[in-house]
C-alpha cells in the first residue's frame, strides 16, 4: 500500500515539473570517493531539474553510481528526490517532498520517505539565502533479509546558498528525519565555480548518518566528489 502511495506521489510531482515550461536543469558527471559501508572510487552522475513560477517551485534530483572490480560489485546506489513548494508569499511556503534510495551496501533494500510541512526563508538577499523547513513525514525502511520498518517521522530541513563571487557559490543543506524506530540525517556541502558558459566545476561532500543500522553495517557513509556540471 505504501509503495503504491509513494509511486503516486512521485508521479504527481514529476508531472507537475515536466509539464511546466521553461524547465531549467543541471547535469553532472564526475568522480566520487565513497567511505563507510563501501570503500571505493568510481564515476557518478547527477541530474537536477527545476521550475519556478509565480505560485509554485518544483525540483527533482536524480543520482546514480555503480562500480565493479572484476565480477564483484563494490558500490551501487540510486536515488531520487522530488519536491513541490506552494508559495504563500515572498518568504513562506508549504512543501511536499518524496524521496527514494537504493544503496545496495547500506543493509537496506530501499528507503522511501514522504513529508509535508512549512518552509520559511530566514535570509533572502541578492547573494545569499537561508531556508528552514519543518513538518511531519512517513518513512519505510526495507531491511535486507529482514522486516520492513514503517514509521511516522518529524522532518527538519535547512538549505543555505551563498554566491561569494561573480563566478563561484557555496551550497549547503541539512535534513534530519526522526522517528521512534530510527533517525536519519543527511548533510551536504559543495562549492561551484563557473568555467565557461554553461560549464562549471563542482567539488563537495555528502554525509549520511543512520542512528540504528542493520547488524554488521556502519552508521556513517561519506561521499566526496568532484564533477563537471552543465546548466541548461
Amino acid at each position: 500500500m505504501m509503495s503504491k502511495f509513494f509511486v503516486g506521489c512521485c508521479s504527481l510531482i514529476a508531472c507537475a515539473v515536466s509539464i511546466a515550461e521553461p524547465l531549467k536543469g543541471e547535469a553532472e558527471l564526475g568522480f566520487v570517493t565513497k567511505e563507510g559501508n563501501s570503500e571505493t572510487q568510481t564515476i557518478n552522475a547527477k541530474l537536477q531539474l527545476s521550475k519556478d513560477t509565480l505560485g509554485w517551485a518544483h525540483q527533482a534530483y536524480f543520482t546514480a553510481f555503480n562500480n565493479a572490480s572484476g565480477d564483484e560489485t563494490t558500490a551501487e546506489k540510486y536515488s531520487i528526490a522530488l519536491q513541490s513548494d506552494r508559495k504563500l508569499d515572498d518568504r513562506a511556503s508549504l512543501y511536499m517532498v518524496v524521496t527514494h534510495e537504493e544503496d545496495h551496501f547500506s543493509g537496506f533494500d530501499y528507503q522511501s520517505t514522504i513529508g509535508v510541512g512549512y518552509g520559511y526563508k530566514v535570509i533572502e538577499e541578492d547573494d545569499r539565502t537561508l531556508t528552514l523547513e519543518a513538518g511531519p513525514g512517513y518513512r519505510v525502511n526495507s531491511v535486507v533479509d529482514g522486516d520492513t520498518q514503517s514509521e511516522v517521522t518529524l522532518r527538519l530541513g535547512e538549505i543555505y546558498s551563498w554566491k561569494f563571487s561573480e563566478t563561484a557559490e557555496l551550497n549547503q543543506h541539512l535534513t534530519i528525519e526522526s522517528g521512534n524506530l530510527n533517525t536519519i540525517s543527511h548533510l551536504g556541502a559543495s562549492v561551484k565555480s563557473a568555467l565557461t558558459g554553461s560549464l562549471a566545476l563542482k567539488v563537495g561532500v555528502d554525509i549520511k548518518y543512520t542512528d540504528k543500522v542493520p547488524a554488521g553495517r556502519k552508521d556513517t557513509d561519506t561521499e566526496t566528489y568532484a564533477t563537471v556540471s552543465y546548466a541548461f
